[in-house]
């Protein structure tokens, strides 16, 4: 892991990525199956681009996971806004991305002189992202400040803003990258307390029916994703009807359907499959039998696509899954696989998402196997006890690029 990762530095912090690849190990450690529970908190945030300013700037955070913490300011941007210099601030360098988390921005407007500019009506709009801005105070004070607050959304996506100066139509952008984090924890405890818990531990059959399903029945607006379409097709006594003709199509909104099956089977079943569109909102799918015009039709929801919920739990070589809290020897060799996963706000997994870990206790030691999610949207680590006695928090989290 760059120990560098999220750090402010003085003067003017960058934001950070995180970094990886893409590769599922499957790697078992020698250990013996324990009882145990692993704290699940999923937070999602937001990575603040940053310009120092003396008198706003907080000091650069030593350990990256303090950027999750509420601090006076940390400054966005700096830079021109027409005549005037304008400084935004934000009090979370991370704003947790949980549709409920609100971090107030601070716009200061400067003239050439360096005199507070007051009266100057502002707007700050989000034209790309998740979430939402509302204006507190939208003009200038004598002090040259107006106020702002942005609620955050619920994907792990960058946010792009726009200052605009209504007197003059002057525009000045920046952005707010978001992230993910999910911690477990692991309680190291000496061998012999260990051993010792373990020891202890229808009436016309010329008249049809149509059913028309889909699996899944909301999707992220990726244009990969696919939901599977299937139409039972039966007699009103109840009997399957084979041999005819269903046809699939989009009754409403976007996408595509691929139908390869013409007549239904012998059990009366048809499918086809559907592929999402890069467009969210509802779609229609009916099914139509073609000698009768009998229809069915379903709705299939299609949500921004993008991380939104990253997942963490352990695993051991006897095929123990530790959702909660889970507990090693801390003889220096007992291990766990750590892992982590990324879903979209559907459940669908998202691959090629970068992660990071840490060990806040530093009470053993975590190797990140990959550093991209796979095609099940999982990252494996694995992380072996330390010597001493004590309680590990094992932290995963992810930064928007």
């Amino acid at each position: 892991m760059d120990p560098d990762f999220g750090r402010l530095r003085p003067g003017r912090p960058e934001p950070v990525r995180a970094s990886s690849s893409r590769n599922k190990a499957r790697i078992r450690a020698s250990n013996e199956v324990v009882r145990g529970v692993i704290r699940t908190v999923c937070l999602i945030g937001a990575v603040v681009l940053a310009a120092a300013v003396v008198h706003a700037q907080v000091a650069a955070p030593v350990d990256p996971l303090s950027m999750f913490d509420e601090q006076p300011a940390y400054v966005l941007v700096e830079s021109g806004l027409g005549e005037f210099s304008a400084v935004v601030e934000c009090d979370y360098a991370t704003v947790p991305a949980d549709s409920e988390a609100e971090a107030a921005i601070t716009v200061r407007l400067a003239d050439t002189e360096g005199a507070p500019a007051a009266g100057r009506r502002l707007a700050l709009l989000l034209f790309e992202g998740d979430g939402s801005v509302m204006p507190d105070e939208p003009v200038t004070d004598a002090g040259g400040v107006a106020h702002f607050t942005y609620r955050a959304g619920r994907l792990a996506i960058t946010n792009h803003f726009e200052l605009l100066d209504l007197n003059s139509g002057e525009r000045l952008e920046f952005t707010l990258p978001t992230s993910l984090t999910a911690e477990v924890t692991v309680e190291l405890v000496d061998p012999a307390t260990y051993a010792s818990r373990v020891a202890s531990a229808m009436t016309r059959p010329d008249m049809f029916d149509l059913a028309l399903t889909a699996f899944p029945e909301a999707l992220p607006a990726d244009e990969v994703s696919s939901s599977r379409l299937t139409a039972y097709l039966t007699y009103k006594d109840g009997r399957p009807a084979a041999g005819f003709p269903v046809k699939f199509m989009i009754a409403s909104g976007n996408g595509s359907v691929t139908q390869e099956q013409e007549l239904t089977d012998r059990d009366g079943y048809i499918t086809a499959f559907y592929r999402v569109s890069d467009r969210v909102g509802t779609v229609v799918i009916e099914a139509v039998e073609l000698t009768t015009g009998e229809r069915a039709s379903m709705d299939i929801t299609v949500v921004e696509a993008g991380p939104a919920k990253l997942k963490l739990w352990l695993e051991d070589d006897a095929g123990g899954f530790f959702e909660e809290r889970a507990v090693l020897p801390a003889d220096g060799i007992s291990s766990f696989v750590v892992v982590a996963q990324v879903l979209s706000l559907v459940d669908t997994p998202i691959a090629g998402a970068k992660l990071q870990f840490k060990l806040v206790n530093q009470l053993g030691f975590l190797e990140v196997l990959e550093a991209e999610t796979d095609g099940d949207g999982c990252i494996h680590a694995i992380y072996t006890a330390g010597t001493f006695a004590g309680t590990e928090r094992i932290i995963a989290y992810l930064v928007s690029e």
